[in-house]
């Protein structure tokens, strides 16, 4: 236990010094569609993506706006990318998740960012495979 708090306070100082270079965003999960790999309340590390980033990559998780409700934000896996720029998205849990099978494929260029580390539970702490 000891060791995992000092492993804490070792780390939270780089957190936060990646996280102010605004590449980088926190993010809380709040649903079960990407059970296993993500639970609700996980708080993870987002890489920011924006004109002229790298194209996520199939098996990625990544952020990216609802098509039926863009205000609200999906988190879900990265499948495959389709012909026009076009990616297939999936959560991990199919029951509890909507998707691109629900809302079809969306457009690369809307994902907003890639799941990079899950930082909080301490004991989930990770990169979510």
């Amino acid at each position: 236990m000891r060791r995992l708090c000092l492993g804490i306070a070792l780390l939270a100082p780089v957190l936060l010094a990646v996280v102010r270079l605004r590449r980088f965003q926190r993010w809380a999960v709040s649903g079960a569609s990407m059970s296993p790999a993500l639970q609700p309340g996980d708080w993870l590390l987002v890489e920011r993506l924006g004109p002229g980033s790298r194209q996520p990559s199939p098996g990625e998780i990544v952020l990216v706006p609802d098509p039926r409700e863009p205000s609200r934000v999906l988190i879900k896996r990265l499948v495959r990318l389709e012909p026009g720029g076009l990616a297939w998205l999936e959560g991990d849990n199919p029951p509890a998740s909507t998707d691109s099978r629900h809302f079809g494929p969306v457009p690369v260029a809307s994902v907003k960012g890639v799941v990079r580390y899950r930082y909080w539970p301490p004991r989930r702490a990770g990169k979510p495979v």
